[in-house]
């Protein structure tokens, strides 16, 4: 009994704590049986309860189970995905290699056919040949740099570079396209500009090229303007703008929106007329918001449009210490030119060097100015003409300036498009010509020139130091110092792409030895001495990359006397080629095809010592 009490209080506490009782354990039969009911009822309704609860655990695990395939499913779609889109990557490298590689023999050999004696109709054939091929392979590069980009396979690089030598190479480079469509192209870089900065010049080269290029195509007649700005200093980075400008067809307000949108083009009549993919906005869009900048336009239909995009670039020069415009200071020096950019761009940097610039338009009103500061006893230190103006062309008004005896001796600059030969220059009186667009440093150092040596000389021949100062030094290298030619391997198994290169380097006046495998390159490297390796990638047995490698160890360990410069010459151009060729240790990147001018470039740049090309 005593046993029992202990369970009966702590069974009446657990019963009032459910309600079932409220005072105490019931006392006769019926008590107990409505008490017993209650137990019942409280039971059926946990037993209700626990079902639920079951159910809805069962629900929840079902729903939890297709969560999971739902999500192992679209992972799986995902990795597939991906790897499609890498078996993409990789199929548009292979197509890429395999459609530059004939495109590069095709432009090559026009490329030396057209350094050859042709009659005009011999010539407009092989000119049409190689643009078209130009056409062609800038099609490919768009096609490949969207799939890079839709894939996220392009990096950009940060390495030092000039902006200004990076603009006025471009416009120098356009220049000679606009010229069979007898289009002005001008280039106009203030003085305030860095001179050095960090980016990606590579991508910057293609992002102007596109636009300076679709400038020019669609340009029928007036010109084309390329300019860099410096919109900001931001604590050690300069905010550069980019700008293309051109008296084209313009594009309609509706169309401005979804112009830099992929395969948009203004409407199917100018597709038709002047080609391409509708690519090139959009990548130059994609580059300039991987940079971190932005790009617009303003458009007027039937005047033209102006293109920019923004960067931010870190800072590493200012701007260049040494100017060396003394003699310019205070010079009286007279432009004649009836193109008006053209005047606006030479009287400011005429400004920005501290020169007075007389400004006119053609050769009457220059011939009025010439008389009016005889009169003021105030006479012109130089004359900048242009040689193509309408009425009176630069030669007659050069010709009718030196047949006054008072101006016989004032020196004269020719501006011209097109080159002038030193005979034009001296049956007119010429001391220099500076070739258009205008690079503002090849200007300034050839006005220099001309007055310090008229100063000291009183000449009116042209002097050699001048004629030397008129090349780009991107694209044409001074006369060889020495009669020995620098010996340079070649690797390459490609017979077309070999000959092409041999004949190029030939006319550089370089000593030329072909091998076919990278095993071969490492065997003629240890017999002789090579002041440059050009060395293709794809090649048989072993290929440029592990050719590189042996060349490096071998260097360290003394097998080789010195360090060779070694350049890669390949149509690869995904992500990552050239970082991977520098990684193996090559020095520079040539992408195919090779053309002669960058060949000459590079060339020079790695042998650090003149080079010619030879005189056919």
């Amino acid at each position: 009994m005593k046993e029992v009490k202990p369970l009966h209080r702590r069974l009446q506490k657990q019963l009032k704590r459910s309600g079932l009782i409220q005072h105490g354990l019931p006392d006769d039969l019926s008590q107990w049986q409505h008490f017993l009911h209650q137990i019942d009822l409280s039971y059926n309704g946990t037993s209700d309860a626990q079902y639920l609860l079951e159910r809805s655990l069962e629900v929840s695990s079902q729903e939890m189970r297709k969560l999971y395939d739902d999500l192992k499913a679209e992972t799986e779609q995902r990795i597939d995905a991906l790897h499609k889109s890498e078996q993409k990557t990789r199929f548009m490298a292979n197509m890429s290699h395999e459609l530059r590689t004939p495109i590069h023999g095709i432009l090559g050999s026009l490329e030396i056919v057209k350094d050859t004696d042709l009659d005009a109709r011999q010539k407009l054939f092989v000119e049409t040949a190689y643009a078209s091929c130009e056409v062609m392979l800038d099609v490919i590069n768009n096609i490949l740099d969207f799939s890079k980009l839709r894939a996220g396979g392009i990096e950009l690089e940060v390495i030092e570079f000039s902006p200004r030598e990076l603009v006025e190479s471009i416009s120098g480079i356009m220049s000679t396209m606009a010229q069979e469509k007898n289009l002005e192209v001008q280039c106009y870089i203030p003085e305030n500009i860095p001179a050095r900065v960090k980016g990606d010049p590579a991508r910057l080269r293609q992002m102007l090229m596109n636009l300076v290029g679709n400038a020019v195509k669609f340009t029928e007649r007036g010109e084309v303007y390329t300019a860099l700005e410096l919109r900001e200093i931001r604590g050690d980075a300069a905010v550069l703008r980019f700008e293309v400008r051109d008296t084209g067809i313009g594009i309609p307000p509706a169309m401005q929106k979804s112009i830099f949108e992929s395969f948009v083009q203004v409407d199917a009549s100018i597709n038709r007329r002047y080609g391409g993919t509708g690519l090139g906005l959009t990548i130059v869009r994609e580059f300039a918001e991987m940079m971190g900048g932005r790009i617009g336009l303003d458009s007027t239909p039937n005047q033209g449009s102006t293109f920019w995009f923004e960067i931010t670039a870190p800072i590493t020069e200012h701007q260049h210490h040494a100017h060396h415009t003394e003699h310019l200071e205070g010079r009286r020096i007279m432009v004649v030119d009836d193109n008006e950019t053209n005047r606006r761009i030479l009287e400011n940097y005429l400004h920005a060097w501290n020169a007075e610039a007389i400004i006119v338009s053609n050769g009457h009103d220059a011939l009025h100015k010439l008389e009016e500061s005889i009169m003021q006893q105030r006479p012109i230190d130089l004359l900048l003409l242009d040689w193509f103006m309408p009425q009176m062309d630069g030669l007659t008004l050069a010709r009718t300036i030196r047949s006054d005896a008072r101006h016989d001796q004032t020196p004269i600059v020719m501006l011209t498009s097109y080159g002038i030969s030193q005979e034009k220059q001296q049956q007119a009186g010429v001391q220099a010509a500076v070739t258009k667009p205008v690079r503002s440093i090849t200007l300034r150092d050839v006005l220099t020139d001309t007055l310090r040596r008229h100063r000291s000389t009183q000449t009116t021949t042209t002097p050699a130091a001048v004629k030397a100062s008129l090349s780009f030094p991107e694209l044409v290298l001074k006369p060889a110092a020495t009669a020995i030619a620098p010996a340079i391997l070649l690797a390459e198994d490609n017979p077309v792409n070999a000959l092409i290169a041999i004949t190029m380097l030939e006319k550089l006046n370089m000593q030329v030895d072909h091998v076919t495998t990278g095993k071969l390159a490492l065997k003629s490297m240890r017999t002789r001495p090579y002041k440059l390796v050009l060395m293709d990638i794809n090649m048989p047995e072993m290929d440029g990359y592990t050719a590189t490698r042996y060349v490096r160890k071998w260097e360290k360990e003394g097998v080789l006397k010195h360090r060779t410069p070694v350049i890669a010459m390949t149509a690869n151009a995904l992500k990552g080629d050239r970082e991977r060729c520098l990684k193996m240790g090559m020095d520079d990147y040539l992408a195919k095809p090779v053309k002669q001018d960058e060949l000459l470039r590079l060339v020079g740049q790695w042998l650090k010592e003149p080079v010619a090309q030879a005189q056919a």
